[in-house]
């Protein structure tokens, strides 16, 4: 199997921040809508991201991942707020599903400030990152993906992710983290990469330059075959 842009994806220098919002109900008299928007005035109305308190009685709000008006007088909002830097602004208007998520997992802003500490091209640093900040390895990989689709002008630094690659990171997460955090299972990843679609020969003898990093290769592929046959049907 051949993966796509690892060793440029892993130097890509991803935003570092907790989310600002968090999902909230209203109570009382006006009542309080979640991330974006303010309910009516009446009983207690509760709402989820985005959702909109009741007017009279209870109000259960509606559900949105992005944003919602609440009764008279609600205003729109984002789920997650920009930072204030044009990169940021951007992410979080045109990509907020990647930026939240990012954003709501302290290992994916942790793994941020990491990299922010390696010089450019540092192999060795980014992967001490990786190792140590595993669990926010895919949502990370994700939102790269999305700024340099999106946000390319905003977020020069941000490296695109192939539709296989976007599949894997965002079906087989705990199987892409484990891999991409082990130095042995991301060097072998780059090394399938050079192969030619569908040379086994390749694959195999990279599997066997990398051997420590075959298990958990192989978890990738398996996980790869069940979810993302469309998408990585070339590799």
């Amino acid at each position: 199997m051949a993966f796509s842009s690892w060793k440029a994806c892993a130097a890509a220098a991803l935003l570092a921040a907790a989310c600002s919002s968090e999902p909230g109900g209203g109570s009382g008299g006006a009542g309080t809508g979640g991330t974006g928007g303010t309910g009516g005035a009446g009983g207690a109305g509760t709402g989820g991201t985005g959702g909109t308190g009741g007017a009279g009685g209870a109000g259960g709000g509606a559900s949105s991942t992005t944003s919602g008006s609440g009764g008279a007088g609600g205003e729109a909002g984002y789920a997650c707020a920009s930072l204030g830097d044009p990169c940021s602004t951007c992410l979080s208007l045109r990509c907020q599903d990647s930026f939240c998520a990012c954003q709501e997992n302290p290992e994916c802003a942790a793994l941020a400030n990491c990299f922010l500490i390696c010089a450019a091209g540092d192999e060795p640093c980014q992967q001490t990152c990786l190792t140590a900040h595993a669990a926010g390895i895919s949502d990370s990989f994700l939102e790269g993906g999305c700024a340099s689709e999106l946000c390319s002008a905003q977020c020069p630094s941000r490296v695109p992710l192939s539709a296989c690659a976007s599949c894997r990171f965002a079906g087989c997460a705990a199987e892409m983290n484990a891999c991409v955090a082990d130095p042995s299972c991301r060097a072998l990843l780059a090394c399938a990469d050079a192969c030619e679609a569908g040379d086994a020969g390749c694959a195999e003898e990279c599997a066997m330059l990398y051997e420590d990093g075959a298990p958990a290769a192989q978890a990738v592929s398996d996980c790869q075959g069940a979810q993302c046959g469309a998408a990585c049907e070339d590799r």
